[in-house]
């Protein structure tokens, strides 16, 4: 009986010591070696800055033509609402990317899902070093980062959410995969992420690229002699697969699944209710080899980031081409070729954000919303200009949803945009 007694402090001080410095309420700071997670709201707190800034949209020394308008097809005449565009963009918060043993992370890719926000890091270099944030953007004007998760031997390269689950697409140094192409699926308790029901599935490869979910399906892509994976998240089956090479990016949407390659750019699209392949359709771009094209799936259309070809625009249904934006013009902008990718691109109504890397985050604007004009009608698409940020890192994403566009900024982290 005496030993009983005994021992129950020592169990209360070693819960206490794994549940510290958490939110009072919420599920604390949990490590099992591989994944350390801080739910500490006051500590993460210290990655954020707040700014209620003004941004301007520059147009004049940022690689086009002043007001460069890109036609596709014949198509009827601006509406009066582009030339009198009306919108504030205002900087509402950066955050600084985390670090492992004093090696800084790069943010990767972000995914908006109601109202959080989820942000991917990996590591520049050899190291497998990896993270997740998690930021609750419910107040517009004060976002907070409320989730950490650090991972030790593990890359991730993008992350997304659906209901209490987050699936990341990663790489990792563990030798106990086949390959080191990995998905994995974390649980949030609220909006915090914690180590309960944590699970890992061998993919094929040598990364997971990439990953979408919807309805009760996850998918995951898998560069170079790849594949695209459908995985069932209650069983953790993958009950579909497609030999796909270099597959670069997942999109999900319309239903439709449609997965963008490289090294000659293609969508490869499929039905989402049985994966029966609606076609295979190439576009100009995607050349760089080892490089992120995401897209994202709009009125039956795909917003294809082409790398060095800037966006291109296909209907899923037929591969028409219906709209382009080039990348700007590396040498009027003093940078290499190399570093001017269009590598993201985002859609808010007739607004289309643009991820170019060294070149920063670009706004071109369409003559109609793009969600209403149909997959085979082509439009006009006009470049408003650059986002004049004053620091701005090689820029890997970018995330619109809900008034927030949100800006992986490589090694400077985040940059968190209200579009009012």
């Amino acid at each position: 009986m005496r030993n009983t007694k005994a021992a129950l402090p020592l169990i209360v001080i070693v819960a206490l010591l794994h549940t510290s410095c958490g939110d009072a309420t919420g599920p604390g700071n949990q490590t099992n070696g591989r994944i350390t997670i801080t739910n500490d709201v006051a500590t993460l707190a210290a990655r954020v800055t707040y700014y209620d800034s003004a941004i301007a949209v520059d147009s004049v020394g940022v690689g086009y033509p002043s007001a460069a308008v890109f036609p596709s097809g014949p198509v009827a005449s601006r509406t009066a609402n582009l030339s009198a565009a009306s919108f504030q963009l205002k900087l509402k918060a950066e955050v600084a990317p985390p670090s492992i043993g004093g090696q800084v992370l790069q943010a990767t890719s972000v995914s908006i899902v109601g109202n959080l926000a989820v942000v991917s890091y990996n590591m520049v270099g050899n190291a497998y070093l990896g993270g997740v944030d998690v930021i609750d953007i419910s107040n517009q004007n004060h976002p907070v980062l409320v989730s950490q998760a650090l991972f030790q031997n593990t890359d991730v390269s993008a992350v997304t959410t659906s209901g209490a689950n987050v699936y990341v697409a990663e790489a990792t140094g563990d030798t106990g995969f086949a390959y080191p192409a990995v998905f994995e699926s974390m649980q949030l308790q609220g909006n915090q992420l914690v180590l309960s029901g944590n699970r890992r599935m061998g993919l094929t490869s040598f990364v997971a690229t990439s990953v979408s979910a919807s309805g009760t399906k996850a998918y995951a892509t898998t560069g170079d002699a790849g594949s695209l994976f459908v995985i069932n998240p209650t069983t953790f089956v993958k009950t579909d697969s497609v030999a796909l090479h270099d597959a670069r990016w997942v999109a999900v949407g319309g239903g439709k699944v449609v997965v963008v390659q490289g090294t000659l750019g293609q969508i490869s699209v499929f039905n989402e209710s049985n994966m029966s392949p609606v076609g295979t359709f190439p576009f100009y771009g995607a050349y760089v080899t080892q490089s992120k094209s995401q897209a994202e799936i709009v009125g039956g259309k795909a917003f294809v980031a082409a790398g060095d070809s800037g966006v291109r625009v296909l209907s899923v249904t037929t591969g028409k081409i219906v709209g382009s934006v080039p990348r700007p013009n590396p040498d009027s902008l003093g940078l290499s070729p190399s570093v001017v990718v269009t590598n993201a691109v985002a859609i808010d109504q007739d607004l289309m954000f643009i991820s170019n890397g060294e070149a920063g985050v670009y706004l071109a604007q369409g003559s109609a919303i793009f969600s209403s004009t149909g997959s085979e009608t082509a439009q006009t698409i006009t470049m408003r200009g650059r986002l004049g940020f004053a620091n701005l890192q090689s820029v890997n994403h970018v995330a619109y949803q809900n008034k927030y566009l949100i800006i992986a900024a490589g090694l400077g982290g985040l940059k968190i945009v209200q579009v009012i």
